[in-house]
């Protein structure tokens, strides 16, 4: 079993061996369980396509357009808030 942010993969049944780009295996270099790292960004894409799927169901088209659309305005949310933040603190 490996323990993945408080999920459990059980039925660890093979070992893999695969290739990396160097900038990618890097990051593995700085994690304790490389393993259970890569187990839970696989659970984290099938879970993001289960959502994906659901939404798309429901009449919404998910593009990468849209996401990062998403994205930048979640990231303007929270700079306004650390800005409020940071005039609260003064």
């Amino acid at each position: 079993m490996i323990l993945c942010d408080e999920r459990k993969v059980d039925g660890m049944t093979r070992k893999l061996s695969i290739s990396l780009p160097d900038d990618v295996a890097k990051v593995l270099d700085d994690v304790d369980n490389a393993s259970a790292y890569i187990a839970e960004a696989i659970v984290m894409r099938r879970e993001r396509g289960t959502v994906a799927a659901m939404l798309k169901r429901h009449g919404h088209v998910v593009t990468a357009e849209g996401v990062a659309a998403w994205r930048e305005r979640l990231a303007e949310m929270d700079r306004r808030k650390a800005a409020r933040r940071a005039e609260v603190e003064k």
